[in-house]
């Protein structure tokens, strides 16, 4: 009798079992997985598409320009070119790199560093310049635009 309660048993402790194996199981799988992911593309080491680690070449502005343009340049001309900066730069007569522009966000606010002029802001008391606020929201209904002061109830006392 006591080996038939034992069977019976063995469904409701799949219960508890089956699910544990399974978090414990996941636990491992998940960090193997991030090892191997590491370990395969590892820090510094890029993803698909993008090389990382690659030396810069100086090269003529003719071969810079049409780089910009988008057109094919054959690898035996950047090598060309890259030899020719080299003994320019040996001699002394290799062009000075043309600065580059800082990238431009349109979308962000201006940076005011400690070092910049700030424009001038307002007075605190004076109210800020509002535009017609009739016509930017005419397609609002009035209940959101022209809010009115509701009465508060107080405690009861």
């Amino acid at each position: 009798m006591a080996s038939q309660a034992r069977i019976e048993e063995l469904p409701s402790m799949l219960w508890v079992a089956v699910p544990s194996v399974l978090l414990v199981s996941a636990y491992f799988v998940r960090k193997w997985y991030l090892s191997y992911r590491l370990k395969v593309h590892g820090i510094g080491r890029g993803a698909k598409g993008f090389q990382t680690n690659v030396r810069q070449v100086r090269v003529t502005p003719e071969i810079a320009e049409r780089l910009r343009r988008g057109e094919e340049v054959s690898p035996e001309e950047i090598a060309a070119a890259a030899a020719k900066m080299e003994e320019l730069e040996r001699q002394g007569k290799a062009p000075a790199p043309a600065p580059r522009p800082p990238p431009v966000f349109e979308d962000e606010k201006p940076f005011y560093d400690s070092r910049t002029p700030r424009p001038p802001s307002p007075p605190r008391g004076t109210p800020s310049k509002k535009t017609n606020d009739n016509v930017d929201n005419e397609w609002l209904p009035d209940t959101v635009t022209k809010t009115t002061k509701r009465k508060t109830r107080g405690k009861k006392a």
